[in-house]
This record gives structure tokens, sequence and C-alpha cells, in this order.
């Protein structure tokens, strides 16, 4: 079938190979050339006169890319449907774990308290918290509920990522893209997750689809696609400040797509609309950039990364090293037989736009957290999780390169290798920290009179997400609550205060996280201890019991 713009194919101005076939075996076009114009082809006139120089546009009408091709209907809704159906199993298991807490922290409270605390702490994650906040107040704070819009997020991530590879490569290609993105265990993760990532991630795609409509459209017809995916950059800048990392990497890919071209007028019409639009977008999404980089201490707990542990995080980024490798065997092997095949076949399977627009989307947003950890430690795998859509869309490729049965298979293993993952992280405690059982355990040994202590700030808003044990408690460390001090998690007292507290108290729940400390030490935002001193030190208090729950610990301290 013949491109929606016209016959010509939607590749890049001035290249291309005029032998190349697009599939189904269509022909390809005849490319425009110069001519003379006489008496005889003319028929009006026996001068001769030069015809017409094609423009940027209508050079090289063949190219690598090929011919777009719709497909069946049925291919672009599968992809959605399996994403969406994969994130509603189990979408209840999983307890809340400590940012889905600091979520149900925020959006509880009063509105105009929820806009107070965004000017103290969190602006990053406003638009998220003010998007569930009419959610959470009027439909409840369940976790169906509150997930759900996570797991809309997903779907509508692999309908881009599917659309993307039927625009880069063929209808084949994106349907096993979109399969790909549905069935990773990371993506089904944060489609369970009441955190803004699930979004992040399909906003990045959303973005690289509009671009690649940019740049695979008429010049007369870019402007409509300047227009969204301005629009779509500055959604992915407001739900996260790491999203624009997505930029420096469409920057790349502009310069790939553009090389040899940067004095035609054609092109830098392209690259100015492209400014323009980004320039648009920094406007609208400035007010949440400029709280957030006032707000930047609050990344204080990342520890410096290196390289290698960089790498480690992006090697599991599909959400299981299992996962990571068999994606990763898939698209070796492809590769390697892709050498064995014919050179127009291969550019079929392998267009070179694909490799234009997946590769610096992959690679580029880690490699720049890295280098900048060098200096200020910014790096963690939430930051990065834009690159999984690239991810799938290799992935992708590589499947239809296989052709159907073959595809099917590699698409199996993939699905198989993802299967343990996928169980694991719909149990109980499948999001790391089990708040849930902590609750339980309070809820069922608590008497009157007790205390909470939180050991370590990212642990302060478990009350919230469960309120029957510990969100009962008071807290003995605080000073002011969430909504009179206009933070998440209230302020603390200082250690001395805190110390004459607890000398006087009866029985102490001590909530820690990550790992065990009987003699509890109290850290801020770095991870690093308030005092040297363990903060029970020659009190009256005994250690009465513990609890192991995953990533989270309860010590009961009783007065003797």
């Amino acid at each position: 079938m013949t491109s929606p713009r016209g016959p010509r194919a939607a590749g890049r101005p001035g290249g291309g190979d005029a032998s190349a076939r697009p599939p189904g075996g269509a022909e390809p076009a005849e490319t425009v050339k110069p001519e003379t114009v006489t008496a005889e082809t003319a028929g009006t006139t026996t001068m001769e006169a030069p015809a017409r120089t094609p423009d940027l546009a209508d050079q090289a009408q063949v190219s690598d890319q090929p011919q777009y091709q719709a497909g069946p209907i049925w291919a672009h809704w599968l992809p959605p449907a399996v994403a969406f159906l994969l994130c509603l199993w189990g979408i209840t298991g999983p307890s809340f774990w400590r940012d889905e807490a600091a979520t149900i922290a925020a959006v509880k409270r009063p509105l105009g308290d929820l806009i107070r605390m965004l000017g103290n702490v969190d602006a990053v994650h406003a638009a998220y918290y003010l998007m569930m906040w009419p959610i959470a107040h009027v439909l409840g704070t369940g976790a169906l509920v509150l997930r759900l819009p996570s797991a809309v997020a997903v779907a509508a991530g692999a309908v881009a990522v599917a659309a993307t590879g039927r625009r880069l490569i063929s209808p084949w290609a994106g349907l096993a893209a979109g399969l790909t993105y549905a069935v990773l265990p990371a993506v089904s993760w944060y489609g369970q997750d009441v955190r803004s990532y699930a979004m992040v991630m399909a906003v990045a795609a959303i973005s690289t689809y509009f671009l690649v409509r940019i740049l695979s459209s008429e010049p007369a017809r870019q402007r409509r696609w300047l227009i969204w995916y301005g629009a779509s950059v500055a959604a992915l800048g407001i739900l996260n400040i790491f999203g624009l990392l997505l930029v420096v990497a469409h920057a790349l890919t502009i310069a790939l797509y553009g090389r040899g071209l940067f004095r035609d007028p054609t092109f830098r019409r392209l690259a100015v609309g492209w400014i323009a639009a980004l320039a648009a977008a920094g406007v609208i999404a400035s007010p949440l950039l400029v709280l957030g980089w006032k707000q930047r201490g609050q990344i204080a707990w990342l520890n410096v990364n290196t390289s290698s542990s960089g790498l480690k995080t992006l090697f599991s980024l599909s959400g299981s090293y299992m996962v990571t490798t068999v994606v990763l065997a898939v698209i070796v092997v492809a590769l390697v037989l892709s050498t064995e095949t014919s050179r127009q076949k291969r550019r079929a399977n392998w267009p070179r736009r694909l490799a234009e627009v997946s590769l610096p989307w992959l690679i580029v947003p880690p490699l720049i957290l890295l280098a900048a950890s060098t200096v200020q430690p910014v790096y963690t795998s939430r930051y990065i999780l834009i690159c999984i859509p690239a991810l799938a869309l290799i992935a992708g490729a590589a499947v239809a390169s296989y052709g159907r049965i073959a595809g099917l298979i590699a698409l199996l293993a993939v699905l198989i290798a993802g299967a343990p993952a996928q169980a694991a992280q719909r149990a109980i405690d499948g999001h790391y920290d089990d708040i849930l059982a902590i609750d339980r355990i309070v809820r069922a040994n608590a008497r009157p009179g007790d205390y909470v202590l939180y050991t370590n700030p990212n642990a302060e808003s478990f009350g919230a997400a469960y309120s029957f044990g510990l969100g009962k408690l008071p807290n003995i460390a605080q000073k002011q609550g969430p909504i009179a001090s206009g933070t998440l998690a209230g302020t603390n007292v200082p250690i001395a205060q805190l110390r004459s507290r607890l000398s006087h108290a009866h029985r102490v729940w001590v909530v820690e996280i990550n790992q065990l400390q009987v003699n509890p030490l109290i850290v801020g935002l770095n991870g690093l201890p308030v005092s040297a001193e363990p903060v029970m030190d020659n009190l009256p208090l005994a250690l009465t019991n513990t609890w192991h729950e995953r990533g989270d610990y309860l010590i009961l301290f009783t007065h003797f």
C-alpha cells in the first residue's frame, strides 16, 4: 500500500538507495531527474527550457525508509490490551511501598495544603499529585483506584511504541515492539505503582512518535507535528524533570538525520521548528523546572554510582536480568542472521532511521546521568525508565526480522523469561516494602500510650499508606505535623529533645528500612546519621521483639 502522503516514501530527504524495494515486493518509485522540455514533449513550444529543479522534499523519492503500511486494526489494539490486562493482573496484591506511601500522604490532605506543600517539597511530582488528588478524594485510596491510572498509562505507552515501530519498519515490527513493551516485567511493575513513572514512559514514547512523524512528513505538514511534539515534551518535563534527558537523545537523532544537509534550507527550517517547539515546551514547564531545581536537595539520598553500577541498573532495566539477557540474545541473533540476507532485505528489516531514533534514546540518558554523577549523585534506575520503549522498539525489529513463526517463538521466550519476575512482583512484598504486614503487626500488638519512631525520613509516610496500625500511633519525634509544616511528613525535634521524650515513653515501635540496627541511628535525607550516638543509648528502654518484613524491620522497645 502507498504512503498516506502520496506515492513518495517517507524517507530521509536527500538520502536513500534507488535499488531499495519496500516490503511486500512493491516496485520503487522512479527518481525525479531534471530533463529537457521540447516541442515534442510539451506540445506547445519549440523552445527548449529546463524543467523545475526538485527541492529537498522531492529528492530521493526512494530511501531505506519503507512506505507506511497501517496493517490490520486488531494489531493496533492488541499491544495496549495485553499491557493493560497484565497490569490489572494482581494489581491489588502488593503492599504499598515507600514511594506510594509518600504519594498517599500528599494527596490525602486538602487541596490548598497540597499546593502549599509543593512549594516546599516534591515539586517534581506536582503534576502527578494534582492529577491524583481528585481521584483519591472521590474514589478513595484503595490500591486498585490509585494504581489504575498507571495501568492506563502503560497501555498508552504500548500504543505509542507499536505506532513508532509501524512507522519505522512495518506493521509486524510495530506489533512485536508493542507486545515486547507490554510483557517486560518493569513495565507492569510501574503499571501497578502509585507514582508517575508509567506516565513518564508513555509520554516519552509519544514524544518520540511525534518526532518520527516530523522527520517523515513533507515540510507543509510538519507544523502540526511540531506543535504536538512541543506539547508532549512540555508534559514530559512537567511529569518528571529527568524525562527531559530524552530531548538530548532527540537532538542527536535530528543531527544524524540531517547529516550532509545542514546547508539545505528545508532541513534548516525543520531544525528551527524543532528548536522553537522545545522553547515553547520550556516556557510551559519552566515554573516546575525552577521549583524542582530549588528543591534538588531531595535527591541527596542517592549514593555515588560508578559506571559499573550504572551499567548494572541499565542491564536490569527490563525488570530482571533473565529477561534482559533473553531480549539482548534475540536482538544479537537477529543482527547476526541479517548479515546472511540480501542487502535489500536487511535494509527493510533494519532501516537506518531505526538506529537514528532508538540508539540515542537507549544510550544517551543513562550516559548523561552517569557523567553527572561524577560531580553530584543523580543516577538511579527510575530516572532512565524513559529508555525502556527504545529497548522494546529494537527488540520488536529483531522479532519481526525472524519471520512470523520464529518471531512468535522469540516473543514467547521473552514472556516466559519474565514470568518468574511477573509473579514475584505481585506478591504481598513484591514492591520491596511490606508496609501492610508491619501495619498489621502493630495493629495486633499495640497498646494505649504506644509511640512510633521512624529512623529514616523515607519511612515517615508509612502511616499514611495504612492507617489501622502505624497511622494511629503518635510519632514521638515529630515537632510539627505534615499539614502544619507544609511538608510531606512533618518536621522533627532535635535529637536531645527526642531522647528526653523517649526516656519517658513506656513502649516505642521503631520502624527501620533497608537494614536492621538494633541500636538505632537517626538518619537524614542523605542517609548519614543525624547524630553519631545511637538514639537509644543509656535510655531505660529494652529491646523486646523484632520483625523482618522484606525490606523493612520493626523493633519494639519497652521501658524497664
